[in-house]
């Protein structure tokens, strides 16, 4: 597939919101079968199948990696992490410049309510943790990583000035190599640059 068809197929599966919703939960999982999925995502399995699919014909996904069971086989999937590698800037621009009002809206509602789910997901397990696992988070961080969260309103010169901090560290992050094994042990990093609309209350 030609690099502006991958950027395109991106673009189209980030405007849905069930599909955002499977590379989020795959990010963050690594692999999964469908059932698996649906535990998460709240439409039909059939729908779910259907999507995932879709994904797969777009190189989104990798080909399943088939397990065979007594009377079944389970079907894992996982994201075709070479094309996320590939992404650059300049290039979702240039995507972006080509879609409608209509496009834009559904893509920036999706892609955010994928990051919901995935919050939510990180809120309830951290609620719902044993004795050993908030153990674990408070040595994590007190020690280890101090707890980072902000939420900040930014002039328009002041995202401009941000922002080649933050597309610097976004290519640093890409050259660390993962060890996804290890999943036990990842933190989540999300940044993201929200236009404020409408007017402010005083």
């Amino acid at each position: 597939m030609e690099q502006d068809n991958k950027f395109e197929a991106l673009a189209n599966s980030y405007r849905n919101p069930t599909k955002f919703s499977i590379i989020v939960l795959l990010a963050e999982q690594g692999k999964m079968t469908v059932t698996q999925m649906s535990q998460y995502i709240s439409v039909s399995r059939s729908n779910l199948y259907h999507f995932v699919s879709q994904l797969l014909e777009d190189g989104i996904l990798n080909e399943p990696e088939v397990i065979p069971k007594k009377n079944y086989v389970e079907k894992f999937y996982s994201l075709n992490e070479e094309l996320f590698k590939a992404t650059d800037y300049e290039q979702w621009g240039e995507v972006l410049k080509s879609k409608s009002h209509d496009e834009i809206r559904s893509l920036l509602s999706s892609v955010l309510l994928g990051y919901s789910m995935m919050l939510n997901m990180a809120a309830n397990r951290f609620a719902h943790s044993s004795d050993d696992e908030a153990a674990k988070l408070k040595d994590w961080l007190t020690k280890e990583m101090p707890w980072c969260t902000t939420y900040s309103l930014l002039s328009r010169k002041g995202t401009e000035s941000v922002a080649p901090a933050v597309k610097a560290l976004d290519h640093s992050l890409s050259t660390i190599p993962v060890d996804t094994e290890d999943r036990q042990h990842f933190s989540r990093l999300l940044i993201v640059f929200l236009p404020f609309l409408g007017e402010r209350v005083n």
